[in-house]
């Protein structure tokens, strides 16, 4: 009897879940005058790399591999549980075929059978909800700080339009020039040391 069980999270593929979401970039931090964003009439134009923010983007690459560590123990829980459940039926459907077993000891094993799938039913349908609503928490705290971080940032650099490159995505080549993934996630990292420090004074 096999199951074949699937992790609930992608935790790997976060930046894509925010890239399908529309989520903006945002960060915090000094006004940096040198940023080499391009103009279109009136309009000042920058970009950021996706796909970078889990590489330079402190907060989002330690939350990545947590919960990549999370998904990766919940999977090794799953597997060993099916497997003793495997190896229970297995070692009795051996007894059985010896003749070593009654009717009435095969009906509890059944039984046996029965609600020790159950349970495991039950613990990845409740441990891997914990694990996709703590995912989703942390996904939607990260596009939060993006959106907010990302306007300030704008603002203080009067970028007028800051657009998310991704590999495969919208944008096919965008003009390197324009790139201000190093001083966007830079704004980012200052931004969450703020937050971390508030937190801290709160505490004491």
């Amino acid at each position: 009897m096999k199951m074949n069980y699937k992790l609930l999270i992608a935790v790997a593929g976060i930046a894509t879940i925010l890239a399908s979401c529309g989520v903006k970039d945002e960060a915090k931090g000094e006004t940096a005058t040198d940023l080499v964003a391009k103009s279109a009439g009136d309009l000042k134009i920058a970009f950021y790399n996706q796909d970078s923010l889990k590489v330079y983007y402190n907060y989002f690459r330690i939350q990545d591999s947590l919960m990549i560590i999370k998904g990766t123990r919940f999977q090794n829980q799953l597997e060993s549980k099916n497997a003793a459940i495997e190896a229970y039926i297995t070692a009795n459907d051996r007894k059985a075929q010896q003749g070593l077993l009654s009717q009435n000891d095969i009906a509890l094993i059944q039984q046996q059978i029965q609600q020790r799938q159950y349970n495991l039913s039950q613990f990845q349908q409740l441990e891997g909800g914990k694990l996709e609503s703590e995912t989703m928490d942390i996904l939607t705290t990260i596009g939060n700080r993006i959106d907010t971080y990302g306007e300030n940032f704008c603002q203080e650099n009067g970028i007028d339009i800051l657009l998310i490159y991704s590999k495969g995505g919208q944008f096919n080549h965008i003009n390197s020039a324009m790139d201000v993934t190093i001083d966007f996630t830079s704004y980012l990292n200052e931004g969450q040391k703020e937050i971390e420090a508030g937190i801290s004074e709160d505490k004491d």
